[in-house]
């Protein structure tokens, strides 16, 4: 998840684990320790766009540098602080739930985290979390906040800590039961519809565990529909079908960012001509929602591949960004309605790639700002 997140849940471990002896110290280490793990983006400018796919998540996220830092950290922790009574064993404890929180939650968004490494790159991927959450992350910020103006011994400071605690548990276990009914929501119009699916993910949309997703394979095809806890029973389910298109992108098979691509979207993604340029190929990471505005539908993540004997490898391979071109408060007005079971226009716009307009413009700014939506 996002980076404030990340540091909220790690103060609180500061708190719930070290506040008597620490006090503000506390939510200071589990601020360090809890954003630590995402540090290996600092790689990145000595690494290529295809190495960062699976570097990013891969081995900091992993249950063997998990247990690696927790020893060596908490180490560190208890020599720092022995004087204030910080033992090993308590320190490691905090260092572990402060690391593993951060995993754990990584593991609940469609981006997915490489807890095996380095014996599987195989990335878990719970699809019950949106990579950002406002509900979640803001009560975590209050508690924090009313919790660095009490004392360390104050009995009040201890409840508030619970209190989030008990937030962050009932909304996780929301978030599976909400998953749970939409799964089963769209099981049942898919058979309705005679759709088969060989596969099928949901996940929820941008900041809610309220409006979902799903994204259903069939041969040669995918289907797209969302579903909200406040639809109206008679409301009927749009499903949007796209080709597949790997027919496309069949030539670039024998290049390493191809084969990269394939195993870091599990296998959903469509390829599309490039409306500009004949000898390009998109390719759209099918598992993460559209911005949907009035005038179009825009995929988060999107790669161009083309075939150049002089390019380092052999292809061309570069982000591709369309949301410069997004107006941000048409899109979350619309995604706020559809999520009360409104906006009836919702998906009715083309797809980027299906108008006749120059895309991928920004290929350098717009891609941080994709690469910070999936922090």
């Amino acid at each position: 998840m996002d980076s404030i997140t990340q540091g909220a849940l790690g103060g609180l471990c500061g708190e719930w684990t070290l506040r008597k002896e620490l006090g503000w110290r506390a939510f200071a280490w589990g601020v360090l320790f809890g954003t630590l793990p995402d540090l290996d983006v600092i790689t990145f400018p000595f690494i290529d766009d295809v190495q960062r796919l699976s570097w990013h998540r891969g081995l900091s996220h992993s249950i063997v540098v998990m247990v690696i830092a927790s020893v060596f950290f908490g180490w560190l922790l208890a020599k720092i602080h022995r004087r204030r009574g910080v033992g090993f064993k308590k320190a490691a404890f905090f260092v572990f739930i402060t690391w593993s929180s951060h995993v754990a939650i990584d593991c609940f968004t469609t981006y997915g985290t490489q807890i095996y490494e380095p014996f599987s790159k195989y990335r878990f991927a719970s699809n019950n979390m949106s990579i950002i959450d406002i509900s979640f992350t803001l009560p975590m910020l209050l508690a924090l906040l009313i919790a660095l103006f009490l004392k360390k011994s104050s009995a009040l400071r201890g409840w508030v800590g619970r209190a989030a605690l008990i937030w962050i548990s009932l909304y996780t276990a929301a978030s599976f039961v909400m998953k749970s009914k939409a799964e089963e929501f769209f099981r049942t119009q898919l058979t309705e519809q005679s759709i088969t699916p060989s596969r099928m993910m949901t996940a929820p949309t941008l900041s809610n565990i309220f409006l979902w997703r799903m994204l259903a394979e069939t041969e040669g095809e995918y289907h797209v529909a969302y579903w909200s806890l406040f639809d109206a029973v008679d409301r009927d389910l749009r499903i949007d079908t796209v080709e597949k298109g790997h027919d496309k992108l069949s030539g670039f098979d024998p290049y390493r960012e191809m084969q990269q691509i394939k195993w870091f979207t599990k296998g959903w993604y469509v390829g599309v001509d490039h409306p500009d340029d004949a000898d390009t190929v998109l390719l759209v990471d099918m598992r993460f929602g559209e911005l949907c505005s009035t005038s179009s539908k825009t995929p988060v993540f999107i790669w161009s591949l083309k075939e150049n004997a002089e390019a380092d490898g052999g292809v061309d391979f570069q982000k591709v960004s369309y949301r410069t071109k997004v107006e941000a408060k048409e899109v979350i007005g619309l995604l706020w309605g559809r999520i009360l079971g409104k906006s009836p226009s919702w998906m009715d716009a083309p797809w980027r790639w299906e108008q006749q307009s120059s895309v991928g413009d920004d290929t350098s700014g717009a891609n941080a700002g994709a690469d910070t939506m999936t922090e």
